[in-house]
């Protein structure tokens, strides 16, 4: 619930250009008028619908997809429905028993009551802060996370709250930052402090002490002058696509996200029978303690393994490098991984994990958070999310990834839903190519679906396929050494993200065209 007194077109204006190049660009088709349509749905879920749909504490994600869909070229109609099919999905929006104050922040931890209380918190101190002095303060400082005399009272990590809940509050975060819209950056944060701590021993102090060595070793990062985004109260985001100006010359070698992979794939003790990971009928009501358990048995390699591949963070390359690695690995563990477990889903085609999905969608805000955060907190941002990464992915099974099956069974060239039924006039370029450019029809499909977390996984693959399409085979093969191979890695290439879209749009179903929706994959398989 929105303060009653919040001026909504300073928290919801028009979005926005992004603050990096490194964030998606946005397709053609926003006009103005769907520019003030997605301003009057923000304003009005905002206002009266609630952060969590049930008691559960599942999100709205109402946000999340008027946003994907409006970067995607949604005309004014589709948005407006977009946000009458969340209205009858969501709750109202409800009164906190009490009010937040700087006094009593963390008396309410893992509450979801207080939510309206702690997003009433934030509106006004992000109008008096910015949102990057917010963010930093209570997410990423050590005092967030590990405060000292604080006997009896539960662990803070508030980093760790940020990323629970299959990262929920980063997406929100992340879609205010990337969209220049400080409403979202508030409820994002007002989420934080109601979310339980998953994965507790994948955060500890030392962290801190690292990543402020990093800071104090590389100073101020350069900033550029925006000044649509910090008349938005967002603070003056920083260049992420050049270097420093007096960056040092500190490399450390590190481990390739891929090798760190590869090892887990060849260990003994990652495997469900070693970490007690029992097959069950009911995987829902195991999920949380599979992850914990997952994280806390092997928290020590966890913690060793992103050391390897992230020991240092001291200039922007080293940034888009490893963001870059990110984007590839989820896409894999969920793409390949998904086609590995592909028995089990109702298609027996294609796998699409819902846990493993949030993994490739949230890695989209990378770029828009770390063009507001410092040094020091980028590496915890970084290296903590690898961690949680790494444990999702075993707490499910930890699925095979067979690259070389993969690549052959997929085609680079997908046709869409109903290709066979079109025929080219006489005369046509090309006529047995009746999908020239599968995109198209992948995010024409998604718009009109029902399901939010369509249109976001695309507009990711997609954008990741903008990134990266044109890397040929072998281009990553040489980021292993030979002990750390990932089998198959000299086949992956450019290709990988138009093969799971499409792989994704069979399995969810392709609405528009005819099929019916049929829900995400929850089971895990652990054998």
């Amino acid at each position: 619930m929105a303060s009653e007194t919040v001026d909504l077109d300073v928290f919801f204006s028009i979005p926005s250009p992004p603050p990096s190049l490194l964030c998606p660009e946005r397709f053609a088709g926003i006009t103005h008028e769907s520019k003030l349509a997605v301003a009057k749905t923000l304003k009005a879920d905002y206002v009266h619908r609630h952060g969590f749909i049930n008691e559960a504490g599942f999100h709205n994600h109402c946000s999340h997809h008027l946003l994907a869909a409006f970067a995607l070229g949604a005309p004014p109609q589709l948005l407006n429905a977009i946000y009458d099919a969340h209205e009858v999905r969501t709750l109202p929006a409800l009164k906190s028993p009490g009010a937040i104050t700087q006094e009593n922040f963390y008396d309410h931890l893992g509450d979801k009551k207080y939510y309206a209380a702690y997003l009433q918190f934030f509106q006004q101190i992000l109008l008096e802060k910015g949102a990057a002095a917010v963010i930093e303060e209570y997410v990423f400082s050590r005092e967030a996370n590990f405060a000292e005399n604080t006997p009896g009272k539960q662990p803070r990590q508030m980093l760790l709250r940020f990323f629970a809940a299959l990262y929920h509050s980063m997406i929100y975060v992340g879609y205010g930052l990337e969209f220049g819209i400080l409403g979202l950056v508030a409820e994002g944060l007002a989420q934080t402090p109601c979310h339980p701590v998953h994965m507790p021993g994948l955060l500890t102090p030392e962290d801190f002490e690292t990543a402020e060595t990093a800071q104090s070793a590389n100073g101020t990062p350069l900033h550029t002058l925006t000044s649509k985004l910090s008349s938005l109260l967002l603070n003056v985001p920083k260049d992420v696509s050049a270097a420093p100006e007096a960056a040092k010359n500190t490399d450390k070698a590190d481990v390739h996200a891929f090798a760190i992979l590869s090892r887990i794939l060849s260990d003994e003790r990652f495997s469900p029978s070693a970490l007690g990971l029992e097959p069950t009928d009911d995987v829902l009501a195991v999920m949380i303690d599979y992850l914990n358990k997952t994280a806390d048995t092997r928290r020590d390699v966890f913690l060793s393994y992103s050391q390897e591949w992230l020991p240092d963070l001291h200039n922007a390359g080293n940034i888009e490098r490893k963001i870059e690695e990110l984007s590839w690995m989820n896409a894999l563990l969920y793409g390949v991984g998904g086609w590995y477990k592909r028995d089990i889903s109702p298609n027996k085609k294609f796998n699409a994990d819902f846990f493993a999905m949030h993994m490739v969608t949230s890695t989209l805000f990378f770029p828009p958070l770390v063009a507001y955060l410092s040094t020091a907190s980028t590496t915890l941002l970084l290296r903590t999310y690898f961690r949680t990464s790494l444990a999702w992915w075993v707490s499910r099974g930890r699925p095979a990834l067979p690259i070389r099956e993969f690549y052959a069974s997929t085609t680079p060239t997908p046709a869409q839903y109903g290709a066979d039924a079109v025929k080219p006039a006489q005369g046509t370029l090309a006529p047995e190519t009746i999908t020239p450019n599968a995109w198209l029809p992948i995010v024409q499909t998604c718009l009109m679906h029902t399901d939010d977390h369509l249109c976001k996984i695309q507009r990711t693959l997609a954008h990741f396929a903008k990134l990266y399409g044109d890397r040929p085979a072998g281009s990553l093969a040489g980021e292993n050494a030979d002990q750390d191979r990932l089998d198959g890695v000299e086949l992956i290439d450019g290709t990988l993200f138009v093969r799971i879209a499409a792989l994704t749009a069979d399995r969810i179903g392709w609405m528009r065209e005819g099929q019916e929706f049929i829900f995400w994959d929850l089971n895990a398989s652990f054998d």
